[in-house]
């Protein structure tokens, strides 16, 4: 059963939760036996080799795929048991590429993240788009063609448009793919600050501590590790499952040291320098 017979009322903070999940294509496992439970207000990345599941985790945690074992659930209730519409009230999704019309202006765009919402006055929702449109700092763009805006400025424009879907959980597919360095880093502490749920599907590691309260370590569709991030990327799990070493630095104005990450190729050419340095016979003074 795909769509709930009775309304179904759920909480204003709701945890998001997966009871051995798997899903099956053509007798193969692309997500298998996946358990994560997602309290509300939590930010989680899942990081993994390509091909590991992360997409795949993504739209089982949207409701836009069913499990073939196990449940998705959200305060309790299997999101089978939802109607798009219930689910597009709760959950929404913006995905690596958002296909949209070019001619479209930034706010008509935002705006139809109000779909879910058609019952509410035309006021109500033109107040809302506004507020996205300020969180994402989009005001003085929301009168221009998208496709007259950056790359960056149209994942800002297509989170504003989810977050007008006013969700409790957020799932994003690489936000920060194909976006330069202070556009990344802006794009994470956006994500931060948005007092929803938040899950990101992360492709570089380097961005992890920057967004994420928890990590989910995915490969080959099994939860491999998770936690918080300084526990679970330890030298041994990001070497053997991702080829890499990583190092912690401590920074003055952070808490926490931060993780750096390079490829073992790297860390021993360092090392060989730094060894052939200190076997240099030290110079003469001349008189």
């Amino acid at each position: 059963m795909f769509a709930a017979s009775l309304p179904v009322t759920l909480p204003a903070h709701p945890e998001l939760r997966l009871d051995n999940a798997s899903l099956l294509r053509q007798g193969k496992r692309v997500v298998d036996s996946v358990s994560v439970s997602v309290p509300f207000g939590a930010h989680v990345a899942l990081v993994g080799p390509n091909g590991s599941g992360k997409t795949t985790l993504l739209q089982l945690m949207a409701g836009r795929l069913v499990p073939s074992q196990g449940r998705v659930q959200i305060a309790g209730v299997d999101l089978a048991r939802l109607t798009g519409t219930q689910r597009a009230q709760q959950i929404a999704v913006v995905h690596q590429q958002e296909q949209v019309h070019g001619q479209l202006r930034v706010r008509d765009y935002v705006a139809l993240g109000r779909t879910p919402h058609a019952q509410v006055s035309h006021e109500e929702s033109a107040a809302v788009v506004s507020r996205a449109l300020q969180r994402c700092r989009l005001q003085q763009l929301q009168d221009r063609p998208m496709r007259t805006l950056s790359g960056g400025e149209q994942q800002r424009a297509a989170i504003a448009r989810a977050l007008a879907q006013e969700p409790r959980i957020l799932l994003l597919d690489e936000p920060t793919n194909h976006l330069d360095l202070r556009t990344r880093a802006d794009m994470l502490d956006l994500l931060t600050e948005l007092g929803v749920t938040v899950i990101a599907a992360l492709h570089e590691l380097s961005l992890v501590q920057r967004f994420a309260h928890r990590v989910v370590v995915l490969g080959e569709g099994r939860v491999v590790a998770h936690g918080e991030p300084s526990r679970v990327l330890t030298q041994e799990l990001v070497l053997g499952h991702f080829g890499m070493d990583v190092f912690y630095l401590p920074l003055p104005h952070r808490e926490q040291d931060i993780a750096v990450f390079e490829s073992p190729q790297t860390a021993k050419a360092a090392d060989s320098a730094q060894r052939a340095t200190e076997r240099e016979p030290a110079a003469e003074t001349l008189a």
